[in-house]
This record gives C-alpha cells, structure tokens and sequence, in this order.
C-alpha cells in the first residue's frame, strides 16, 4: 500500500500538458472543495441549429471525495468532464478548481489529468516506461522518474509486468497502467470517461474494487463518469444524476437509490414500481393514498410537495421493499404472470387489481418455491417504503 507521506510527496505536474499539481494535505480533504461551478452552460452551434449540451450547472464537488456523473447516453455527462478538463470551454457561468476561474484556460493550465476509454498507451513502450513517459516529457530528474514509477506500480500491483509491452498484458492490466500514468504527475484532480466500459462483466467488476482503492490512498479528487448504476451505486461518495443536459438530483447513492425526487431518477436508479394513486389526505410531509383494492397507506412526500386533496400521484416503490403473504389482510393483492429466476434472487412479475404491473424482488433459498402463474397473492409493503414523485 502506498503510505500517506508518499502519496502526498508525488506532487508534480498533468502529464499531457505540464500542469502544476499541488498535492492535497488531510484538512483540505476533509473540508475542501476542488471544484466550484456556477450558472455554467454549452452551447454548440447558433441560431436555430443551436444545442444547449449544459444548461445552468451548478455544482460543488469536495476535495478528496469520488464524484459520479450519471445519465444515458447524450445527458451532457461527457461534455462536462470536458469542460472541467479544459478541452471544450463553456458557453457561461463560472468554473473553479482549487479556487481559481479556470475557465477560459486551457488544459495546460490546469491542476487535471483524464483516463480515456481506450486507455491510449504507447505501444512500442513498456509498461514502465508509459507511466514515466509524462514526468520525463516534464524535465523532471531521472531519479525522480524512477522513484515515481516504482511507486506507481506498487500502488497498481505491476510490479511483475513493469518490462512487457502493453500487447502482453489483458485489458484490465492496460487500463492499470493508464490510471498510474495519470496518476504519476499528481494531479489534483483525475477524470475518468467511462474508463471501464470496454471490460467484462466480471474484471469491470474487479476494477470498480481497484479504482474505489486507489482513490482512498491518494487522496486525489476522482470525477467518473458512466451510464452504469450499478458502477456510480457501489464506486461513488457522491452522485450527480443528468437528463438533457441538466442535473436532476445530487446526494449520495443511498439517497440517490432511496429518495428520488423525480421519475426519471427513480426509473433510471435501479428497478422500480410506479403506482398512480389518489390523494386522500396531507399531512406532516407525508401523503395518504388509496391503495387498489381500497387500502391507505402513507407515503413521503418530496420537500415543498403539496398535492390536494383527490389529485392522482405517481408514487414509486423499490421492487425489494414488498413481500409475499397471503390475500386477506394485504396492503395490495396480485395474479401472478411469471417468476424469472436470477440466480440469489427471483423477480415476480404480478399484475394488480387495477391492473398496473408490479415487479417483486425476492432474495432465493431452498425453501422459497415460486408462486404458480395465475395465482392470487398478498402483497405487504415495507414501512416508509413508498415515495410520491414530482411531476
């Protein structure tokens, strides 16, 4: 493991552009913030071929902390890496890093470096070589470029592959290497464009383990981002969900999962239930509803929320927040349609009363047969469970 002190002595500069990296002591961690943007937007093209890629972003991300951004494809996740690394400038508003306007400088005037997606190693280099390439293309002293890669692939475990080409070693070594080429001229801040996305299912899950790692010892600011919720849940201290250029919710992943403020964040988050409901009564932030088949429950309402009495709410459901029961006495009562076996758990599909479809997740052991297509089952829904959505 690399020890703190070590970590904070490889100070130096972005290796693609010659930027100054300050390093980042333990209070600047704990109370820092690395980047500060205001009011920012992009604009591609004008007049009536004009596309607003970043409209009003604004967004504080700590010091030291591991930053996601999230959304499908064409959300404005990518050109946002962009503009904080410098390669596109924005359209308006105010972009900070460290407390000083970068915007309008180039990438060689910032404290950054990026990961790419095809890693882009030299390959006529070895292993070693391509993460010492950026330190000498800065002048720095030979023992310094030495003691640097040394450091770098303990911290990546490469030692034994420091003499191989990069066409020796697989995708997940690569992609190894490109990170502690990135990380070997200390950027304050290091940006990653989907850099897991060309790995299988089961090594892009090792390299979740491996960046979440590498992060926590250097102390360095990681901005990720990726269309994979499952990556930003289990990788990030922090997320930021975009649509269409904007973003929608920030929090962490368990109020990012838990509490979304809106459809498409809780449709895009994870599997979910979607019920359209009345509006019974109103109350200390929290919503009556009346269930299909007659039942009330309560659900939390978002802050500043206040539907009237009779209006019809989306309210939203996680499909691991119900379980089967009998009929009399349920909160909901379903015909099963299908069960689809997952291995550690089961997905029930049902239709209700009403007819709105509902998933249930069921966690699997030996003595859970599945309920038969066709047959009516009890539904009894978790305390707390269901969210009532904005519009």
């Amino acid at each position: 493991m690399l020890d703190r002190g070590a970590a904070l002595r490889l100070t130096g500069q972005q290796e693609h552009n010659g930027n100054t990296g300050d390093g980042v002591s333990k209070q600047e961690a704990a109370e820092g913030v690395e980047i500060e943007i205001g009011g920012l937007s992009k604009i591609f093209g004008q007049g009536a071929a004009a596309f607003h890629a970043l409209s009003d972003i604004n967004l504080e991300i700590r010091t030291g902390e591991f930053f996601t951004l999230l959304g499908p494809s064409g959300c404005g996740k990518t050109t946002l890496l962009r503009v904080i690394a410098g390669f596109e400038q924005p359209s308006a508003g105010s972009l900070k890093i460290n407390g000083k306007e970068v915007a309008g400088l180039g990438p060689n005037a910032r404290p950054v470096n990026t990961v790419f997606q095809n890693y882009a190693l030299f390959p006529h280099m070895t292993v070693a070589q391509n993460i010492g390439f950026g330190l000498k293309m800065l002048g720095r002293p030979r023992a310094e470029v030495e003691a640097t890669t040394a450091e770098m692939l303990k911290l990546v475990k490469m030692e034994a592959m420091a003499g191989r080409k990069p066409s020796e070693i697989s995708g997940g070594q690569q992609q190894r290497v490109a990170l502690a080429r990135a990380l070997a001229p200390r950027p304050r801040v290091l940006l990653l464009d989907e850099p897991l996305s060309a790995l299988d299912l089961k090594l892009r899950k090792e390299m979740q383990s491996e960046l979440k790692r590498l992060q926590a010892e250097t102390g360095i600011t990681f901005i990720f981002v990726t269309h994979d919720q499952e990556e930003a849940l289990t990788m990030s201290d922090r997320i930021a969900v975009m649509s269409a250029g904007r973003i929608l919710q920030l929090g962490s992943p368990h109020e990012i999962y838990h509490a979304p403020s809106e459809r498409f964040v809780a449709d895009f988050i994870g599997d979910t239930n979607f019920m359209d409901l009345p509006v019974s009564a109103v109350e200390d932030g929290r919503a009556r509803v009346t269930l299909p088949g007659g039942q009330e429950a309560e659900a939390r309402l978002p802050e500043g929320m206040l539907p009237v009495l009779g209006e019809t709410v989306t309210l939203v459901i996680r499909p691991e927040q119900a379980r089967l029961v009998e009929p009399a006495g349920a909160d909901l009562v379903a015909e099963v349609e299908s069960a689809v076996f997952f291995g550690t758990d089961t997905h029930i599909h049902l239709r209700l009363h009403d007819g709105q479809g509902f998933v249930l997740r069921r966690q699997n052991t030996a003595e859970t047969p599945d309920p038969a297509p066709g047959s009516v089952v009890g539904l009894q829904l978790s305390p707390g469970a269901l969210r009532v959505l904005r519009s």
